[in-house]
């Protein structure tokens, strides 16, 4: 059983809050200075190459990746937001204040500085300098259009609720930030805490945005990492913590078991992203389905799904997918996937 207060507050219909800037969980406030300060994305060149790939294509960019506590991998392409090449892949490790890798020729050394160190392309081995940036988003911090409906960021959950009728208990954190209070994390409350959540109101065709961010969560990998999701009339655009991976169709800015993305344009853990979605509901005529369902999907302002037909439901059972597409409004998801993840500034204007 939880403490009574909370248990009040539940049964009351009140989203729980805490003000925190960080978060409530040990997600978000046991974080590792290393994580803070170093892991993320680098920017930067080849120095002075005097011959050789490096001398004609001298941009290069890095992702330190947490793998967990103290153990990272290195990814090395020469642009962040291309399925480029990849030069370089391999695990590093933290060794006082730094982060240092040495394979297959290169031998790497970051620190609060910058990442640098020496990189073998062919047969040229080559110094390069890089230093850590947020490449952010265009449409960070977007203000909500005339008409459009704030969803989160007014310091309350009025419009959402969880599909069994209780009414949101996800964490309210200052600022107008929401977090996912996992019913896992829960399973012993009375009346239960957590669960996803939908919009009270029903929407057909609509243009969304939202900020999210999802927690390192050292030791965690694929599904189980920054796990939640996205559902327009029962269709998921993913949300998982992809930084570092292969963009595969059950990653981030994928439209789930169905259609990759374009390009993974993931962001590190406790970095805000953006998510802006135009949708089109599935159109019938006389009872039968004339058009399918359309969906364009913008991940940190770049195009990762581009006027997709979604040709049917995105289940992970095979089963599931045979669902007919809904042919009246519906609310708008969001998926407790038992990690905590962060949501703000979100708004949704009809069309």
């Amino acid at each position: 059983m939880i403490p009574r207060f909370f248990s009040f507050m539940a049964l009351a219909g009140l989203a729980l809050t805490v003000a925190q800037g960080a978060g409530s969980g040990p997600e978000w406030t046991d974080v590792a200075e290393a994580d803070k300060t170093l892991m993320g994305d680098y920017v930067g060149e080849w120095v002075n190459p005097e011959s050789g790939y490096q001398k004609i294509n001298p941009s290069l960019c890095a992702q330190v990746i947490n793998v967990d506590k103290g153990i990272y991998h290195l990814k090395f392409t020469q642009d962040h937001n291309l399925r480029a090449d990849v030069y370089f892949s391999g695990e590093a490790r933290l060794k006082g204040d730094a982060i240092v890798a040495k394979k297959d020729g290169w031998d790497i050394r970051i620190t609060k500085s910058g990442m640098t160190g020496k990189g073998k392309l062919g047969d040229n081995v080559e110094s390069f300098s890089l230093k850590r940036v947020k490449l952010g988003s265009p449409t960070m911090g977007q203000k909500p259009p005339k008409g459009a409906i704030v969803l989160i960021g007014e310091g309350n959950m009025d419009e959402w609720r969880h599909p069994d009728g209780r009414e949101s208990t996800w964490t309210i954190l200052d600022n107008g930030v929401v977090e996912i209070n996992p019913r896992k994390a829960n399973k012993d409350a009375d009346p239960p805490i957590g669960g996803g959540i939908e919009t009270k109101r029903k929407f057909g065709k609509v243009r969304y945005h939202m900020e999210f961010r999802y927690p390192v969560e050292p030791g965690k990998s694929g599904q189980g990492r920054g796990n939640s999701g996205l559902f327009f009339h029962g269709y998921e655009a993913q949300i998982l913590n992809s930084y570092g991976l292969n963009g595969h169709w059950n990653e981030l800015g994928a439209l789930y078991k169905m259609s990759p993305p374009k390009v993974n344009a993931a962001r590190p853990p406790m970095e805000w992203q953006t998510y802006d979605v135009n949708f089109t509901p599935a159109v019938y005529e006389n009872g039968k389905l004339k058009e399918n369902a359309r969906i364009t999907v913008r991940l940190n302002g770049i195009i990762v799904q581009k006027n997709e037909e979604l040709r049917h439901q995105t289940a992970h059972a095979l089963k599931d997918r045979t669902k007919p597409a809904p042919d009246s409004p519906q609310p708008i998801s969001l998926q407790d996937h038992s990690n905590r993840i962060q949501f703000r500034n979100t708004w949704v204007k009809e069309l």
